[in-house]
Order: C-alpha cells, then sequence, then structure tokens
C-alpha cells in the first residue's frame, strides 16, 4: 500500500486525467460512490435512520461530499447537505455537482452564520451523523472564522463524523493540526493514503481508516518512496523451513549487553530472539553481571563474558564470525570499555548487526557514524525518539514533530537501515524507501519492548533473511504479537514478556493469512 503526501497526490489526479482519460468528474464520482456505500453500511449498523448531515466547502473535497449526498439519497436515506459558501461559488466539478444534486430535490441549506448550525442542533434530536466534506488535503493555513465555528460545533454536536479524504484541519503531510480539526470516528482516504494519517496527533484525528481505490492502475501502487506494512506485502516474508535441518541450520544469534541492574533487557532481547526459530542464541555480558545473568537467562540460551586482556577483547574461539547475527546494546551500559568494544565490533564483524539502546548512544557520545557507515554488512539501528534525538543532535520535539526526516537523515549518516520506533514505526532502507508500520498500541508502551524487537531482528538476521526483509517481518511481527498480547492479557497488564509469549500467535496470523484475488474497492486499513 503506497502513501502520499498531498502534492504527490495532486500529482497522481493530474496523471489519472491526462495519462489514463480518466475525467475529474469520473474520479470524484468514484471516490463519492465507495464513500456513501460505506456510510450506508455504517448506518445500517449503526440502525441510524436520521438525517445524514453533509458539510461541503466549495473546493474538490466539497465535491466528493455532494456526490455521496446525491447517492445516499437515492439509495433512500434522509441526507441535508450545509453549504459553506454561496451556491454561486461552487465551480467546477463541485459546481456540476451541486447543480444535479439540487435537480434531486435534496435539502440544501446554506451556512452563512455559526448560529444557523447551532440552532438545527439545538432543534433536531440527536443522535447526529455528520460527513465532513469541508476542506480536504488542500488546506494550507490554520483555519478561523466560520469553518472554525462550524468544525467546534460538530465536534461538539455530532456523535459520528465521517471525513472525506482527511479530517478537515489535519495537515496531510504532517498530521500536524491547523488551529482546529474534525475528530471522526471514521476517515475514507481516496486513491492512496496520506501522510497525516498515520503520524500523530493526524492519527488521533482520524478514527478507523478506510481506503478507496479511485480505479488507477495498480503498477502505480508500487512507485514512490513511502510504503505501508500490511499482512499482504509480509506474509510473504515468511521463510519456509527445512524440515529436516537441525539447529545449526537456522543460524547463531550474538547478544551482547546486559551490566548490574540491568539484566533484563538483554534476557528478553535472547528469549525474542530465541522465538523467531534461531537455532542458536549466546548472550555475552559483563564479568561483573554474570553472577545474577546465569541464573536469569533461560537454559537453552549459551553464554560468555566479556574479558579484556591488555588492549583487546578475549572472545570464545573460532572468534566473531561464528555468528550469524550480532545484537548490541540492550542494557549494555554507557562505560568506555563499551565504546571500545562496539567500535571493534563495527569494524571486524563480517555479519548482519543490530544496534539498540546504549548501542545507540555510544554511536552518539563517541561519533561512530562513519564506522558503522564503512562497514560492508549490514547495520540495522533501531532507535525510539529520545535516542533518536540524541543520535542526530537535536530536540526530541523535532523527531516528533518530522519522523520522516529524521528516519532518512539517520540512514543517510550511516548507511543503515534505521527504525523509528513509535505508535507508526519508520523503517528506512539504502533505497531511499521508507516503510511504515501503523499499529498504535498503549500497551507496548512499556518497559522490554524495544529489547524485544532487536532480539526479534537479529534473530530473524541470523537466519540470512536479507536485511531489510528481516527489519521489516521483525518490525510487524512485534506489533502484531503486542496486538495478540493486548487481547488476551489486556493494554494495561500487559509486558515484555508476553509480547515474546505471543509472537508464536503473530507467525500462526500471517501463516493463515490468504491475499485475496481481487481486491475490493473499500477496504479499512485499521
Amino acid at each position: 500500500m503506497r502513501i502520499v503526501t498531498s502534492e504527490e497526490m495532486r500529482k497522481l489526479d493530474e496523471r489519472g486525467v491526462q495519462e489514463i482519460g480518466i475525467s475529474s468528474l469520473v474520479l470524484m464520482e468514484n471516490a463519492g460512490i465507495e464513500s456513501a456505500r460505506l456510510i450506508s453500511q455504517i448506518c445500517q449498523q449503526k440502525k441510524y435512520e436520521g438525517e445524514i448531515l453533509v458539510f461541503s466547502g466549495k473546493g474538490k473535497n466539497g465535491g466528493d461530499g455532494l456526490v455521496v449526498a446525491r447517492r445516499l439519497f437515492s439509495w433512500g436515506h434522509k441526507v441535508r447537505v450545509f453549504l459553506m459558501h454561496d451556491p454561486s461559488e461552487y465551480t467546477h466539478e463541485a459546481g456540476n455537482n451541486l447543480k444535479i444534486l439540487e435537480k434531486h430535490k435534496t435539502k440544501v441549506s446554506v451556512v452563512d452564520h455559526a448560529a444557523v448550525l447551532e440552532d438545527y442542533f439545538k432543534s433536531a434530536s440527536p443522535p447526529f451523523l455528520a460527513v465532513d466534506a469541508l476542506l480536504g488535503t488542500g488546506l494550507k493555513r490554520d483555519i478561523e472564522g466560520l469553518y472554525y465555528d462550524v468544525i467546534e460545533l460538530l465536534n461538539h454536536y455530532v456523535t459520528e463524523i465521517i471525513a472525506l479524504d482527511i479530517p478537515s484541519g489535519t495537515n496531510g503531510d504532517t498530521g500536524t493540526i491547523s488551529g482546529t480539526s474534525t475528530q471522526a470516528s471514521v476517515t475514507i482516504s481516496f486513491g492512496y493514503p496520506k501522510l497525516g494519517h498515520f503520524l500523530t496527533p493526524g492519527a488521533v484525528k482520524r478514527g478507523r481508516l478506510f481506503h478507496v481505490n479511485l480505479s488507477f492502475p495498480r503498477e502505480w501502487e508500487k512507485q514512490g518512496d513511502k510504503f505501508l506494512l500490511t499482512h499482504s506485502n509480509i506474509a510473504p516474508l515468511l521463510q519456509n523451513r527445512d524440515r529436516f535441518g537441525h539447529k545449526n541450520s537456522f543460524g547463531h544469534c550474538l547478544l551482547i549487553g546486559g551490566s548490574p541492574g540491568r539484566l533484563g533487557a538483554i534476557d528478553m532481547a535472547s528469549k525474542s530472539s530465541l522465538k523467531m526459530g534461531t537455532g542458536l542464541v549466546t548472550v555475552a555480558s559483563w564479568e561483573n553481571s554474570f553472577p545474577s545473568l546465569e541464573i536469569k537467562l533461560s537454559s537453552e540460551i549459551m553464554n560468555f563474558r566479556v574479558v579484556k586482556e591488555g588492549n583487546a577483547f578475549v572472545v570464545p574461539k573460532p572468534g566473531l564470525q561464528i555468528f550469524s547475527s550480532i545484537v548490541i546494546g540492550p542494557g549494555l551500559g554507557m562505560r568506555p570499555d563499551g565504546a571500545e568494544l562496539l567500535r571493534e565490533l563495527l569494524a571486524t564483524y563480517t555479519g548482519p548487526l543490530v544496534v539498540d539502546a546504549d548501542g545507540l548512544n555510544l554511536i552518539a557520545e563517541h561519533k561512530l557514524y562513519d564506522a558503522v557507515s564503512k562497514r560492508q554488512s549490514p547495520t540495522v539501528l533501531t532507535p525510539h525518539p529520545g535516542e533518536m534525538a540524541r543520535f542526530l543532535h537535536v530536540t526530541k520535539e523535532a523527531v516528533v514533530k518530522d519522523p520522516v526526516w529524521a528516519v532518512r537523515d539517520a540512514a543517510e549518516k550511516t548507511n543503515a537501515i534505521v527504525v523509528l520506533k513509535g505508535p507508526t514505526t519508520l523503517i528506512h532502507s539504502a533505497d531511499g524507501t521508507t516503510w511504515f508500520n501503523h499499529y498504535p498500541n498503549d500497551g507496548m508502551a512499556t518497559a522490554g519492548s524495544g529489547d524485544v524487537l532487536a532480539g526479534i531482528i537479529g534473530g530473524l538476521l541470523g537466519q540470512k533473511m536479507g536485511a531489510l526483509e528481516a527489519t521489516k517481518l521483525g518490525v510487524y511481527l512485534h506489533s502484531l504479537a503486542g496486538h495478540f498480547a493486548a487481547e488476551h492479557c489486556g493494554h494495561r497488564a500487559m509486558t515484555a514478556l508476553d509480547i515474546i509469549e505471543n509472537t508464536r500467535c503473530a507467525f500462526k496470523d500471517l501463516r493463515e493469512y490468504q491475499k485475496t484475488a481481487i481486491q475490493p474497492s473499500c477496504v479499512e486499513l485499521f
């Protein structure tokens, strides 16, 4: 599923008209009829029999709303349209659809003052269902005046707001709010979903997200540089396992970390790595961590002490190259010999490497960006916004405000695959593509969740998966396991260990997923 900016969507609409020959009126009709069909279904599900209130601006988004109103009215629904401007100001596609709608004798009112609308709400009987076709994605400035008042009234009086393309007031590129925004319970995206659907606070304003295909060519979905992770593009990444294989057939992952008082991080990372089907898992930690760590680790997991003799670290023979992947960072600590160990690892280890937690902080503190960039083998970095801020030497607010910039800048600085964790996790790869994993789950905001992800990616990398494929699959499995953990334990009660336990459910869910041969014209994304 492709994700676009507002400008990219505008150009795709133009391509549809110029290259494919789909007129702008047909594009609007496609958007309107599929939206109307979904709205009709929602009314049936909720047994809503009152007037469907359609609020229409004078632009293309307003024109979409007028198509919705006409279609719903022709199917027997009660419909009332509120125009935000005098009918003479509706031109082009919106004007054409207003003229058609008027011939259907639908109830049409002009909102020239907020009091007109407030009087309606006070005199009519709730609950109210409204269609937000006010502004769309073309918003360039903060909302004020009549539009501001109307949006505030909708949020106050209306039980169910269904936004066409994007909630009015939400920026389609950044998810920021331009003064105010409708609080939609459902948003119906046209063509392709927009960045603002997945970035906070816009993601909070949109409610459930549905996607309408405007009948663009299928190959357009694969163009662009931003994509959404879904079952359909993740399930094929699951590898078939050799039923006659042995433990050495499925990789050997080494995890380096843990320090006194912070041993849980490396313990959870190792457990999640093992759950990926990794044949062998070994943990390495500092000598002063071992008395407690050996008691804590699962019996299946091997271990050794990180010991320094002179200027060199001693590792088991025949050396680090026996490991098919390495994870460094969970609970490692910010000790000077940690920076030395990381520098040596970056320079000498020739397999795929995952750097998490304190490993990232050590790179930032000791400016090891070039050492990461010069590696010939894949490197995966997994910061949360705070770690990313330290990594880029910016504020956390700057990262949260523009996560797309942050993940791309970090990738360019290091030539690594960068995973920026959050309600929407971003993955940026060396080919310039950004992948979005949108799985908001407050239950995953718990200690150890990030350590589990590092172990998952490391375990998959150790089984000779491609670095980007392992990262995408790992991030998705992590979120899917969190989803099942929340179902089984509740959002408040779930822990990182519950995420590990539910990876089996995530694997099962992906294996059972079957992609439908014919995609429906309107699909629920979230």
